[in-house]
């Protein structure tokens, strides 16, 4: 058993500056207080990586890690990531980005860095995002990861 707070917030800034371009913007942030965080379940846990997180690595493999060398999560999250799109038709475009955070445990915080490239179709039925992104200056992690998205911006 374990009594806790928690604070989390994600938000997106998107802005066209012509009509085939845009520069988009976002940040997530948590915070975990609790009396025994090793009662916490992984769910209640945060975890960074993917691609809603920081693309360029697989889905929740940022974080703390046990003396398996496993992913345990963290009490608390920081991610931010930079995008640009440009479209070269009313409906095909391509992106490039720059995501860097991490989840991690007091003030530990090592941001780490992923950057690529993705297609963008705008589909009949909504925004079809393939994105390829690696890790940056990262000695434990390398090679490319694959990111789908299907749906809107938001």
């Amino acid at each position: 058993d374990a009594s806790f707070s928690q604070l989390a917030a994600d938000a997106k800034w998107i802005r066209a500056f012509t009509k085939r371009d845009r520069l988009i913007l976002r940040g997530s942030v948590g915070y975990t207080w609790t009396n025994d965080f090793n009662a916490l379940p992984p769910q209640l846990r945060f975890f960074a990586g993917g691609d809603r997180s920081v693309r360029g690595y697989g889905f929740q493999t940022i974080g703390p890690r046990n003396d398996f060398d496993r992913v345990v999560g963290g009490r608390n999250l920081l991610v931010a990531s930079s995008e640009v799109e440009h479209y070269f038709t009313r409906n095909w475009g391509m992106a490039a980005f720059v995501d860097a955070g991490n989840a991690f445990d007091g003030t530990d915080y090592r941001p780490r860095v992923g950057a690529g490239l993705g297609v963008r179709w705008l589909s009949p039925v909504g925004m079809i995002r393939v994105d390829v992104g690696t890790p940056v200056n990262d000695k434990r992690e390398h090679g490319v990861q694959l990111h789908l998205v299907i749906g809107p911006d938001l």
